[in-house]
């Protein structure tokens, strides 16, 4: 008769049976668990961030923060030196004043008459040549304002450019934050100079204006006292021009006291000061990035998830999300997919990928979502900051 199998071996069988029953008990649960579920630790808490910059030129007097200091939307940051303005200031007023003067004098019935001496008419063609010679110089710096315009709007779109290559760089871990951050600034200080070569185009354009309207109506009244036309046409055309030239002083007044009030600096949003790199005394120039503040209400916040390709099959916006941050590992947070980007993070780097070149290689690409925070009633959740990792969980509903 056969021998009965040892006991050692029925109970290494034994053991094998309950192994692969809990592999298979295990490996059942994570799909029924993970179905209907996406998630990536490629996630972080993003935000708005207000950069502060001069709208005028100056000598910094004062600082009145420091970095994290919490601020409210209008209270003063920084002031500049009011001199030089309130000098402008009383300029523009006075040369306001003079012109009302000149168009009060010419409402009260002062014009050019047919009695007035050849020497008189001489005198206003020669007023009309050099008002020529103004005009055209005039005319030369508008065309080179023009062209200031132009070429800062292209040293701008270039900046962006290079910022969004930064940021891919960045998020690679290829370059250093001061790189990111000095990327930034370029493309802040450029934007600036481009609104500075537009305002300065556009005063050109006014000064050009109100010249040309100034020597018509002067060789007007030049050409109507040397045929002896009617004295009421004269007096009109000059007071007409006269208006203009109380306008375009109107209009300087105004822009030196925006000026003045530009040399203090508010706080454009609610949130805490960060960035600072400026003390009292220094020089700042226009647009220069000094300081920035960043706004932390929940309602300013969202986070960034940069999901694999292969996990966007089934999600969509409004789909909801759980959210667990790595600071507060206990705590969990609700929101909702707001967006999703237009293309892959690698469609919008530095070198983007030139896959008919030969050289092709497969990878995974990750897509960048926006989740909204969704704030609970009467919770009060700890406090966030921008950068911090999150891991969100995206609950989809998988079509079969």
């Amino acid at each position: 008769m056969p021998e009965a199998p040892p006991k050692k071996s029925k109970f290494r069988f034994v053991v094998f049976l309950v192994l692969v029953l809990l592999l298979a008990g295990g490996g059942t649960g994570y799909y029924l668990y993970s179905r209907g579920r996406v998630s990536t630790d490629d996630a972080f808490i993003d935000g708005h961030v207000y950069t502060v910059t001069p709208r005028v030129a100056g000598y910094l007097t004062q600082v009145l923060v420091e970095d994290n200091q919490r601020v409210c939307k209008g209270d003063r940051l920084l002031v500049l030196d009011p001199t030089e303005y309130q000098v402008s200031l009383a300029e523009a007023r006075a040369a306001l004043a003079s012109a009302e003067a000149t168009l009060t004098s010419l409402e009260l019935g002062v014009p050019l008459q047919k009695s007035q001496t050849e020497q008189q008419v001489k005198a206003a063609e020669a007023q009309a040549e050099a008002l020529r010679r103004s005009l055209e110089r005039i005319r030369q710096e508008e065309r080179a304002a023009a062209e200031e315009v132009r070429r800062t709007e292209a040293v701008h779109q270039q900046a962006k450019l290079d910022l969004q290559r930064m940021k891919v760089l960045a998020d690679r871990g290829a370059v250093a934050q001061s790189s990111l951050d000095t990327a930034q600034t370029n493309a802040r200080t450029t934007q600036a100079q481009v609104g500075a070569a537009r305002a300065n185009l556009q005063t050109v354009a006014k000064q050009r204006a109100a010249t040309e309207s100034e020597l018509d109506g002067l060789v007007a009244n030049v050409r109507l006292a040397a045929t002896g036309e009617d004295v009421a046409t004269i007096k009109d055309r000059q007071v007409t021009a006269q208006k203009e030239q109380v306008r375009l002083a109107q209009t300087r007044v105004e822009q030196a006291q925006l000026n003045l009030g530009y040399t203090t600096i508010s706080a454009p949003t609610d949130g805490y000061v960060t960035k600072k790199a400026v003390e009292p005394g220094q020089m700042v120039s226009r647009g220069q990035s000094l300081l920035a503040v960043v706004p932390l209400d929940p309602k300013e916040l969202w986070v960034t998830a940069n999901l694999k390709e292969t996990q966007l099959t089934h999600v969509r916006v409004g789909q909801p999300v759980e959210i667990r941050i790595d600071a507060y590992p206990d705590l969990k947070l609700k929101g909702r997919i707001q967006s999703i980007m237009a293309g892959t993070g690698a469609a919008f780097s530095l070198f983007p990928p030139e896959n008919a070149s030969g050289n092709f290689v497969k990878v995974v690409q990750r897509v960048p979502v926006r989740i909204a925070l969704e704030p609970e009633a009467g919770a009060d959740p700890p406090p966030l900051r921008v950068g911090m990792s999150v891991v969100p969980t995206i609950f989809i509903d998988p079509k079969p």
